[in-house]
């Protein structure tokens, strides 16, 4: 008897061929899909970071700006104002303090200046600093001579600000504007880089939730007056003596070894 020893060949077909290569296409679109939107979160959320970062670093420059300023010892203002700039809120934050030199001249020993201005092609303000006088960080720069010159001192600090405000905290009253020759108790800045929307009053601005608040104290190292006001307070019905003989010998005498017990 002849045995006829049957070989089968698996392969697999054209259409089956072009069926796998677009499921894994498909497979392929979907990963790529995937990375793409958790790069893109992970892109959103490390801006929101540095975002974040930068206005701390912002503000914890402007208050180092007033304590240094501000300290005792020299004749140290304080001014600001406030204002609406193409529906954006825009400050300017001037800080000086003087010395008096030969003759009794009274001259600028230091002076700081942070200003938000409007650029039209970012449609937001450009955050600057300048310092100048006797004490200016470049001593290149000097006293300004020209109005030319002077604007190049404006250092800028940060773009697309869409919130800077200054406002001086006396106790519980807020004030938008200072110009007074003595220091305010306290000043408090606002930054935001949030864009502008409408809030539940109907207008338009940075929500309060996305603006970071910085409150510095001026003159950290002033007296502090204390008043002492007289109270009267009622006492209990019961007589203190009860109180004495209700309570165990060990709880008045030896607190620590009651807990023992």
């Amino acid at each position: 008897m002849i045995y006829h020893k049957r070989i089968t060949c698996l392969a697999f077909t054209l259409i089956e061929t072009i069926v796998v290569l677009m499921l894994a296409v498909l497979v392929l679109m979907a990963v790529l899909g995937i990375y793409n939107r958790v790069r893109a979160s992970a892109g959103t959320i490390m801006g929101r970071l540095q975002q974040n970062r930068l206005q701390t670093e912002i503000l914890q420059k402007i208050a180092e700006d007033i304590d240094r300023l501000a300290a005792p010892g020299f004749d140290a203002t304080i001014n600001f104002q406030n204002k609406l700039d193409n529906g954006y809120h825009s400050s300017r934050l001037i800080l000086e303090n003087s010395y008096y030199g030969n003759g009794n001249r009274k001259d600028t020993y230091e002076r700081v200046e942070w200003i938000s201005d409007y650029d039209p092609d970012r449609d937001a303000l450009i955050l600057y600093r300048k310092h100048t006088g006797l004490n200016a960080e470049d001593k290149l720069f000097g006293q300004a001579a020209d109005p030319a010159s002077d604007k190049e001192q404006y250092i800028s600090v940060a773009e697309w600000v869409t919130l800077f405000e200054v406002k001086a905290q006396q106790g519980e009253t807020i004030l938008g504007a200072w110009t007074s020759q003595t220091l305010p108790k306290a000043v408090r800045v606002g930054l935001s880089f949030a864009p502008l929307q409408e809030l539940a009053d109907g207008s338009i601005g940075v929500p309060d939730e996305q603006i970071f608040y910085r409150t510095i104290a001026i003159d950290r190292t002033r007296l502090i007056p204390y008043q002492f006001v007289k109270k009267k307070f009622d006492l209990p019905e019961e007589d203190p003596n009860d109180l004495l003989e209700s309570t165990e010998p060990n709880e008045l005498n030896d607190p620590f070894e009651a807990m023992i017990e």
